[in-house]
C-alpha cells in the first residue's frame, strides 16, 4: 500500500521540507494525498472551497510569500501556515508530517487499520487458513500464479481466527465490534450485523430470529427468494401474501395500495387463520422489498404509518437499494431515517452491499433500529439476533470480505457519501437524456412529460432533486403499472432501466414487431458491456459511484449502434457471433429482424406479459394445499416424484420455481401448479426449444432432453395413499 503524497500548488513557495512525493494540485483528485499545501491565490479562487466539498476532511495548510496575510475568514478551515523561511523549513516539515499521518491513520476505519497493522507484523502462523499468507500456494507452478495474479497481501490478509488479536467476528469483540458500532451510526441504526454470506442469509438471520411456526408474516409476493426459505421452509411460519404489479415491459412493479388497508388486511387473515384475525397486532412481521430489482421504491414512512400498528416488526428487504439515505430527494423513503415511538414496529433493513455500495461479492449487512421498543414483549435483544446471526454465519470468516464493509461505511460518512451518490445520480440523468437524443426505438423509463414539457428539456441539476422526474402518476400510460396510489412509488434514479420495441405504451398490448430485450442484452455483452438483467422488453443497468460519462456514452454509443443494425436489418452473424456460431444450423441466414419477429411472435402468442402479471395477483396465485415446510419436509423425505410440466397441473410443488434473475418464486412449495405458472413455464420450455442460445436460468425445475427436445421437470407431491404404499412396501 503505498503511502499517501503531499498536493502542493505551483504557486507556493518553498518552504518545507517532506519525504513523502509531491503532486501538483491541479493534477489531483485528492484520493491518494494525506495533505494539501495552497498559496493565498489558490484560496481566494476558491481552491479551498473545492476541497472543502469533497468532504474527506484532509489537512490543508496555507503558503505565504513575503508580507503576505491569509484573510481571516479562512483561518478556522486551515491547518496551519507556512512561512517562506528557510530556517523554518524542518519545522514545518514536521508539522506537516503530523497531519498528514494523523489524516492517513484515520482515514482508515477500525477493523481495516487492525488488519493492515496485524498483517504488518509478519507473524509466522502454525493455524488456519493452511495456505499460510499464501506460501503453501507457492509450492506449485499453478499456486505461485494464483498468488502473482491477486498479489501476496491478500494472502497475508486472509487470517485465522485463533489469533485474539484481530478481535472476534461472531461475538462482536474488539475491532469488529468497534467496526460495526461505526456503521450502524453512518447507517442510522441502532446496531449493524456485518454479514459475509450475502442477503440471502441477511435475510435468513432476521427471519430465523423472529418467527416460529404459527406466526404470521404478511409477505410481499415479490419477495426474493431467500425470505420464503427463511420465514417459511425453516421457521415455519403463515404466510399472508400481498399482491404486486408487473407492467407489459417486463418490470418489477410494487405492492398495490389497497393492500395496505386495515381492512383489506384483517380479511386476508381470516382466509388463512381466521382465529387471528381480530387481534390487535397480528403480525409477528412483514416483510416488504424497500425498493424492487427493477427499482420501484417505496416510501417507508406510509408503510409503516398504514401498516406498522399490525406489525411487532418490519423488515425492509433493501438488497437493491441502501443509498437512499445519501441521496436527499430519496432521504423520506428510508427506513433508517424514520422518527419512531413506541407504538411502532421495530424496523429492521438488510442491504447487498455488494449489489450497488462498494462491497466485495457476498458482502451485506443487517441494520437493527428499534430500541423504541427496548422493554416490551415483542422486542428482539441482541442476544438472539445473534444467536441466530451465528447459525448461518462461517466460523472462518474471510477478513477482507468484512474489512470491505468496514470501508464501505468510512466511504458514506459525511459529506463524502452525499456528494458520491449525487454525482451518481446526475450522471444517470446525463445518459438518460442521451439516450432520449439519440435512440429512436430504446428508451428511457421515466415519465414523458413533466408539467407538459419534455422530461429532457429540464436541467439536469433540477432533475437531481425533484422526485417529480421519477415519480409513477397513477394512471400515466408510460410506466402502464396498475393499482399505484398518489406518491407511493417512484423509479430510482440509480437504476437505468430502459425498455425496447414491442409494447404499445398507450393500451400495454403487444405491436406486430418488437425487439425482446435478451436480444439487445446479448449484442452489448458481445460488445464488451455487461448489462445486469433482461426481461421481455426491459433492461437494466445498476448505476453507482463508479460510473463516468465515457463509460455511460460507449453504453449509448452501442445502444445507437444497435438501432442502426435493427433499421439496416444486418445479418445475425455480424450482431451476434456467438450465438449464431453456436447455433448455426438453426440460425443460418437470419438476420437480425428476423430473430426478433420470432421471438416476439412467441411472447405475444403465449402472451408472456399477462401471464407474468397474473402470477403475481391474488386472483390467480396458485393454490394453497400444504404449509411450505411441510411440503419441503415431504421433499427432504423422498415423498415426492419428478414429472413432466403439463402432468404437474393440479399437483402439489415440492420445490419453489423461478427464472434467476429475479429470484422470485412464481410457485412456492406446497401450492398447487396449474393457471398462468403452469403456462408461463411452458412458455418458456417452448422457447428454449425454439430458440437456442437465449434460455434462461430455471430453478426448481430441471431441464432434461427427451426424444431430440427439452423438457421442463418438476417435483411434486405423492398422493398420500401412494406414500403410505411406499412406507409399506419398505424393507428395514
Amino acid at each position: 500500500m503505498s503511502e499517501l503524497k503531499i498536493a502542493v500548488s505551483r504557486s507556493c513557495p518553498d518552504c518545507f521540507s517532506t519525504h513523502r512525493a509531491c503532486v501538483n494540485i491541479d493534477e489531483s483528485n485528492y484520493i491518494d494525498v494525506a495533505a494539501i499545501i495552497l498559496s493565498v491565490n489558490d484560496v481566494e479562487r476558491g481552491k479551498l472551497d473545492e476541497i472543502d466539498a469533497t468532504g474527506y476532511g484532509i489537512p490543508v495548510f496555507i503558503a505565504t510569500a513575503n508580507e503576505e496575510r491569509v484573510p481571516a475568514e479562512y483561518l478556522p478551515r486551515i491547518s496551519g501556515v507556512f512561512e517562506h523561511c528557510e530556517s523554518r523549513k524542518e519545522f514545518y516539515g514536521r508539522q506537516l508530517e503530523t497531519a498528514a499521518s494523523h489524516y492517513e491513520t484515520q482515514l482508515r476505519p477500525p477493523f481495516f487499520r487492525a488488519l493492515v497493522d496485524y498483517a504488518n507484523q509478519g507473524n509466522s502462523a502454525f493455524a488456519c487458513p493452511g495456505h499460510q499468507g499464501g506460501e503453501f500456494f507457492r509450492r506449485h507452478p499453478a499456486g505461485n500464479q494464483f498468488v502473482e495474479y491477486f498479489g501476496e497481501t491478500l494472502f497475508r490478509s486472509d487470517l485465522c481466527n485463533a489469533d485474539v488479536a484481530m478481535g472476534d467476528l461472531l461475538i462482536h469483540e474488539g475491532a469488529p465490534c468497534i467496526a460495526q458500532q461505526h456503521a450502524a451510526k453512518v447507517f442510522n441504526a441502532d446496531k449493524t450485523y456485518f454479514v459475509l454470506n450475502g442477503t440471502s442469509s441477511s435475510n435468513k438471520v432476521v427471519l430465523n430470529a423472529l418467527l416460529t411456526p404459527g406466526d404470521l408474516v404478511l409477505f410481499d409476493r415479490n419477495n426474493h427468494k431467500s425470505n420464503h426459505h427463511g420465514a417459511l421452509l425453516q421457521a415455519g411460519a403463515t404466510p399472508v401474501y400481498l399482491e404486486t404489479a408487473r407492467n407489459p415491459y417486463g418490470f418489477i412493479g410494487g405492492i398495490d395500495a389497497h393492500c395496505f388497508e386495515e381492512s383489506y388486511l384483517r380479511e386476508l387473515i381470516a382466509e388463512v387463520a381466521p382465529q387471528r384475525a381480530k387481534e390487535a397486532r397480528p403480525f409477528r412481521l412483514a416483510v416488504i422489498q424497500l425498493g424492487t430489482y427493477d427499482g420501484t421504491i417505496y416510501n417507508a414512512r406510509q408503510v409503516v404509518d398504514k401498516i406498522g400498528h399490525l406489525c411487532d416488526y418490519i423488515l425492509f428487504d433493501s438488497a437493491w437499494v441502501g443509498y437512499e439515505q445519501f441521496i436527499p430527494m430519496m432521504a423520506d423513503c428510508s427506513p433508517l431515517l424514520l422518527d419512531l415511538n413506541e407504538n411502532d414496529p421495530g424496523i429492521l433493513v438488510t442491504q447487498s452491499v455488494h449489489k450497488q455500495q462498494a462491497g466485495f461479492s457476498q458482502t451485506s449487512q443487517i441494520h437493527k433500529k428499534d430500541s423504541h421498543i427496548k422493554g416490551q414483549q415483542r422486542y428482539v435483544p441482541h442476544k438472539r439476533m445473534n444467536n441466530a446471526f451465528m447459525m448461518h454465519a462461517s466460523t472462518s470468516p474471510f477478513y477482507p470480505l468484512f474489512a470491505a464493509l468496514d470501508i464501505n461505511a468510512k466511504m458514506h460518512e459525511g459529506v463524502s457519501g452525499r456528494n458520491m451518490w449525487m454525482d451518481c445520480v446526475v450522471n444517470g440523468i446525463n445518459a438518460r437524456k442521451l439516450i432520449l437524443d439519440n435512440c429512436q426505438h430504446i428508451r428511457p423509463f421515466v415519465p414523458e412529460l413533466v408539467d407538459g414539457k419534455p422530461w429532457q428539456s429540464y436541467e439536469t441539476a433540477q432533475i437531481a432533486v425533484d422526485l417529480r422526474f421519477f415519480q409513477f402518476v397513477p394512471g400515466e400510460h408510460w410506466h402502464s403499472f396498475e393499482g399505484y396510489a398518489e406518491n407511493q412509488y417512484f423509479v430510482d434514479p440509480c437504476k437505468l432501466l430502459l425498455t425496447t420495441p414491442g409494447i404499445d405504451a398507450r393500451n400495454g398490448e403487444y405491436e406486430t414487431f418488437g425487439v425482446p430485450a435478451t436480444i439487445l442484452a446479448n449484442f452489448l455483452r458481445e460488445n464488451g458491456v455487461v448489462p445486469e438483467k433482461c426481461d421481455l422488453n426491459s433492461i437494466l443497468f445498476l448505476l453507482t459511484p463508479a460510473e463516468d460519462m465515457a463509460k455511460l456514452q460507449q453504453l449509448v454509443a452501442l445502444l445507437v449502434r444497435f438501432e442502426k443494425l435493427l433499421e439496416s436489418d444486418a445479418p445475425l452473424a455480424e450482431v451476434l457471433p456467438s450465438i449464431y456460431k453456436q447455433h448455426e444450423e438453426r440460425y443460418a441466414g437470419y438476420t437480425l429482424r428476423q430473430l426478433c419477429q420470432e421471438m416476439h411472435d412467441l411472447y405475444a402468442r403465449h402472451n408472456v406479459k399477462q401471464l407474468q402479471k397474473e402470477m403475481f395477483r391474488k386472483e390467480h396465485f396458485p393454490r394453497v394445499s400444504m404449509n411450505p415446510q411441510e411440503a419441503n419436509y415431504a421433499y427432504l423425505r423422498g415423498e415426492v416424484e419428478l414429472v413432466r410440466l403439463p402432468d404437474a397441473e393440479g399437483r402439489i410443488a415440492a420445490e419453489g420455481a423461478l427464472p434467476y434473475p429475479p429470484g422470485v418464486l412464481c410457485v412456492v412449495p406446497g401450492e398447487i401448479w396449474g393457471g398462468a405458472v403452469l403456462r408461463y413455464f411452458s412458455a418458456l420450455e417452448e422457447g428454449i426449444n425454439l430458440l437456442p442460445g437465449f434460455a434462461p436460468e430455471l430453478q426448481g425445475v430441471y431441464i432434461e432432453e427427451h426424444d431430440g427436445r427439452k423438457q421442463v421437470w418438476c417435483y411434486v407431491i405423492k398422493p398420500r395413499d401412494a406414500q403410505s404404499t411406499l412406507l409399506k412396501g419398505e424393507k428395514l
